[in-house]
């Protein structure tokens, strides 16, 4: 069998299965438990056999086993371990529930499982058996259904398709549909019926035969199209049984709703279809032809970029391709540079898209060509490795770009809070630069201060800023740019802090008698080191100077001698790398406190 499969171009793999269902899954605790035997055994006699790979249908409910692991978290180990004894040139695939990728506390752990896997053969049948308690059916007990709805039913194959997509790669879904159907006595022929005999499971050539059976009475055989999932077209037929007395009813997926699903596989770009069982349809010609009718070589091929042409260099040119008369097509991309020969991009995956990154790339005109060929097969044309279905190519040119900016600040590279910075921006390379502005402050994230605007200049106030090292950056590119930037050039700069307030308190306070001597203590805030300065205005006089600027934030006033009265003092105060924001060379200042003291 195996010499015979690959001499068709057909892989073989090893299924390994265990199914409980029992109360605390006693077989699967202990099978998953031994997993590193049965891993050991398994990878010997795939490759002592020469096997392709190994497909994992282990079937049970999540649970804590008597070892204290959960079913669920030994599951994902057990598939890591064969990853690591298959290596990644044997097929690893694992059969897994419909409702599994959005199951967060269910048997299977499909995103921890993705890394290990080449793909998933997602159960998507037998959803008759959950669907009855949902609408539109909504039946108090288990009612007739299909059997992998489309649409329409709250479990179907699309919900289940786009909740696999959303947590792994859609090449690693493989979509099961069933080749059988379910059939029992009914009340009545109506749709979604309770059933008044056994349930029992009909193959697809058992079904297709129904109608020919000798106890079927003439003229009763009916066959429709489910109207609650119209876009499925499920099939569902109705005669009455002579021998069993009854109406029988039946629903089964034929030729026409099983290419709606594998519609579904190609529109979601899923890795393939799967089915269960393939004897069940035997040679059925309607089947085949519905496969190939899905899944047969590209025939053509339509690729373009998502951006028209010309665009600056260092843009990221997107090119999205299509393919034509064939399911699950793998795409690769080449580039032919305006001075040079054909380059592989991209090789074959199943992404219909290429980001042509021509950062660093000269200008000029660049042909790009998308190839497509079947997932399932080698390609028509070319030889080996370069083998394609179809391909389409097309021109794209690249015009220069800003390629450097320099920046300058005034004043240059320091400042006091509270001081307006302008920062001056220049660029070379590109015919229309715009600029854009970042600031990031000390121990902060970057924020944008000025959009893109033709204006190299932004005026940048400190007010209100927090002292320390910023650092600002100037973005610029070319009016026609795509990009975020096509260049940019980012510069430290220093807001060193001023005093932002000072208090004074005195001792004694408020009135003293002449001949008191007088001491006053000033704080300043918002700087960390400060310098301090006293006027003085006597009862009548002028101010005077009675202390430059020193460090000293205690000063000692003798009142000896002095006429009695009113005097008022200021004191000023600045930072120590502040030459005063403040007055007027000489008499400068961060900030200064005035207040009267009375001697008498």
């Amino acid at each position: 069998m195996l010499r015979k499969a690959h001499a068709n171009a057909s892989k073989v793999v090893v299924t390994l299965i265990v199914h409980d269902f029992a109360p605390r899954n006693p077989r699967m605790c202990t099978a998953l438990a031994h997993r590193a035997a049965t891993v050991a055994l398994a990878v010997a006699s795939v490759k002592a056999r020469g096997a392709d790979g190994v497909n994992v249908d282990y079937e049970g409910l999540n649970g804590t086993c008597p070892n204290g692991h959960s079913a669920r978290s030994m599951m994902t180990d057990f598939v890591r371990q064969l990853r690591a004894g298959l290596g990644r040139t044997y097929d690893l695939s694992v059969a897994t529930y419909a409702s599994s990728a959005s199951d967060s506390l269910g048997f299977f752990d499909i995103a921890h499982m993705s890394p290990y896997v080449d793909s998933f053969f997602v159960m998507a049948y037998d959803l008759e058996y959950s669907n009855y308690r949902h609408a539109p059916s909504h039946c108090a007990t288990f009612c007739l259904g299909p059997t992998a709805p489309l649409t329409g039913y709250y479990y179907n194959d699309t919900s289940t398709a786009r909740q696999y997509t959303a947590v792994v790669p859609a090449s690693k879904v493989i979509l099961g549909v069933p080749y059988y159907g379910r059939k029992s006595c009914v009340s009545s022929g109506a749709l979604n019926p309770y059933p008044t005999s056994e349930v029992t499971a009909d193959t697809y050539l058992d079904a297709a035969a129904e109608i020919s059976d000798p106890s079927v009475r003439p003229g009763s055989y009916v066959t429709h199209r489910d109207v609650r999932d119209s876009a499925g077209q499920e099939r569902w037929s109705t005669w009455f049984d002579t021998s069993l007395n009854c109406t029988r009813e039946l629903y089964i997926d034929d030729a026409t709703s099983l290419g709606m699903k594998y519609d579904l596989v190609n529109r979601d770009a899923l890795r393939g279809v799967g089915i269960w069982a393939l004897n069940y349809g035997g040679r059925a010609p309607e089947l085949w032809a519905t496969l190939s009718s899905h899944f047969a070589p590209c025939t053509s091929l339509k690729a373009g970029p998502t951006v028209a042409s010309p665009q600056p260099t260092g843009a990221q040119i997107r090119v999205t391709a299509g393919a034509s008369g064939c399911a699950n097509a793998l795409y690769e991309f080449w580039v032919k540079s305006p001075a040079g020969s054909w380059t592989l991009a991209q090789g074959y995956s199943s992404s219909p898209n290429f980001y042509f990154n021509s950062a660093a790339k000269p200008a000029g005109t660049y042909l790009i060509s998308a190839w497509a060929r079947s997932a399932g097969g080698p390609g028509v044309f070319g030889t080996t490795p370069n083998r394609y279905d179809a391909f389409s190519a097309f021109q794209f040119t690249l015009t220069p770009t800003c390629s450097t900016v320099s920046v300058s600040t005034a004043p240059s590279s320091s400042a006091m809070v509270g001081s307006a910075v302008t920062i001056n921006g220049s660029v070379s390379g590109c015919p229309n630069p715009r600029y854009e502005f970042w600031v990031l402050p000390p121990g902060g994230t970057w924020t944008l201060s000025q959009a893109y605007t033709a204006i190299p200049i932004m005026k940048w106030t400190s007010a209100g800023k927090a002292a320390g090292s910023y650092r600002f950056s100037v973005w610029a590119r070319d009016l026609s740019s795509p990009n975020a930037y096509d260049a940019f050039k980012a510069l430290q700069y220093t807001l060193n802090p001023v005093c932002s307030a000072v208090s004074v308190s005195t001792a004694p306070a408020s009135t003293a008698p002449v001949g008191t001597p007088v001491t006053f203590i000033a704080r300043a805030s918002g700087c960390p080191t400060a310098l301090y300065e006293v006027w003085m205005l006597p009862p009548g006089g002028t101010w005077t100077l009675v202390r430059a600027y020193a460090n000293n934030s205690t000063f000692k006033w003798s009142s000896a001698g002095k006429p009695a009265g009113s005097y008022r003092f200021s004191v000023w105060a600045r930072s120590i790398s502040s030459p005063g924001i403040n007055g007027s060379k000489p008499n400068t200042f961060d900030s200064y406190s005035a207040f009267q003291y009375t001697i008498k």
